[in-house]
């Protein structure tokens, strides 16, 4: 329901995010802001080639070029995800999705990996050093993320999640968004929707993304941007957002929304049980991100990152 509290995105570095809100991490957590945007906090030609570097290492492909089969084999349906140890298909909403729409991701997704715990595991030790050797000799976005949070934490340390026995997540993962692949309203959330109580990123009472835009698409000289809705998630509103119909319910309670324009560099913090989307845009370029999840509790001094 619409609220005439003020709900300001906060952007620029984060310096300025501090002086706005003091413990910005903490009035994101409570959903105060819609989102915490870092500007430029990478060089567009740096973003760029990254780019050029995933498709020279064959780990994405290029749009105006035939599909490789193998990228055909691993694209991920949209909607997709799993719940606690359930090998079937879950899907945040009831979709028939496009075959031209692609999703490639070059990491290890908990959403898409994590009922298996071993494979998951295994897979982002190998994620750690796909990573380590991709970005060796050039800027670590990894890294920047990290770097930016843990300023945003004031006095919090940034980790990649572990599990008691040492054993990592992955630090995080890159997604291309081919042929105008599309989030509908969802939310994410270890503990309330995929339900991995085995994991020990459940622990943690919030859950965060954080997302480093390394290339949009266009068309018609529009791109593509995620909108935030201010509704934090509850049980009330899972069969609206399943059907389909959450902008049915939010128009019925009056819930705004706000779209966060962003450009190649720029890296945006939101709390993820924010119900959001990303209209698809069938642009020629495919829309590409540096993503973590991200783990928070304002009583534990590590704050866990994965992807």
């Amino acid at each position: 329901m619409k609220t005439t509290a003020p709900w300001p995105l906060i952007e620029g570095d984060v310096e300025a995010a501090i002086r706005q809100l003091g413990s910005p991490l903490v009035e994101l957590a409570a959903g105060n802001v819609p989102a915490i945007v870092i500007r430029s906090a990478v060089d567009p030609t740096e973003c760029q080639s990254m780019v050029d570097m995933l498709i020279a290492e064959e780990l994405l492909f290029d749009p105006q070029l035939p599909i490789p089969q193998k990228f055909i084999d691993q694209s991920i349906p949209e909607g997709y995800y799993r719940e606690g140890v359930n090998s079937a298909p879950k899907y945040a909403w009831q979709a028939n999705t496009a075959m031209s729409r692609t999703r490639i991701d070059v990491g290890t997704s908990l959403g898409y990996r994590g009922s298996d715990k071993e494979d998951f595991l295994s897979a982002s030790e190998e994620t750690h050093q796909l990573f380590r050797r991709i970005f060796a000799d050039r800027l670590d976005p990894v890294r920047v993320i990290y770097e930016n949070l843990e300023k945003l934490s004031c006095g919090k340390k940034v980790v990649t999640a572990y599990e008691p026995d040492g054993r990592r997540y992955g630090p995080a993962i890159i997604r291309a968004h081919y042929g105008g692949y599309t989030y509908k309203p969802h939310f994410d959330s270890v503990k309330l929707r995929e339900i991995r109580d085995n994991y020990s990123v459940y622990q943690f009472d919030h859950q965060f993304a954080g997302v480093l835009v390394l290339q949009n698409t266009t068309l018609n000289d529009k791109t593509a941007q995620a909108i935030l809705h201010r509704c934090l998630w509850q049980p009330e509103v899972d069969p609206y957002i399943k059907a389909g119909k959450f902008h049915e319910y939010a128009a019925a309670h009056d819930i705004e929304n706000i779209e966060v324009h962003l450009m190649p560099g720029d890296l945006y913090f939101f709390n993820t049980r924010s119900i959001h989307e990303v209209p698809g845009l069938d642009g020629l370029l495919p829309r590409i991100v540096l993503a973590t999840f991200i783990g928070f509790s304002e009583d534990r001094n590590e704050i866990f990152v994965w992807s």
